[in-house]
């Protein structure tokens, strides 16, 4: 027969609330911590718009310098300045590729 001790699911109940905390404060530090460190990385003149990985420690970059734009090609051991884009306009902020999916969609379903 099993008996069922007070003292055994107390201390349950009690490992299970400590796992929740710890999870808990490590989420809440993390997203602190990073709130904390990105205004040291912020730059008042210049601005990366846009990167696109090619492989390991290898991208492109579009920066922004003085309401410029260039193209940049970054490795581990250098950065070059590709081209200047001239007529490189870029998205309104907040606006993304595959936040016009839903109004493609919704077009496709309505000519079905």
């Amino acid at each position: 027969m099993i008996t069922i001790n007070i003292k055994d699911i107390f201390s349950l109940v009690l490992a299970l609330i400590g796992i929740v905390l710890v999870l808990f404060l490590t989420y809440y530090g993390t997203r602190w911590l990073s709130k904390k460190s990105v205004p040291g990385l912020k730059s008042k003149y210049m601005k990366i718009t846009d990167r696109m990985m090619l492989g390991q420690n290898k991208f492109l970059a579009i920066a922004e310098i003085n309401n410029k734009y260039y193209l940049l090609g970054v490795t581990e051991n250098n950065i070059s300045i590709l081209k200047e884009l001239d007529d490189f306009h870029p998205l309104p902020e907040g606006i993304e590729k595959n936040m016009y999916f839903d109004k493609i969609l919704n077009k496709f379903m309505k000519s079905k």
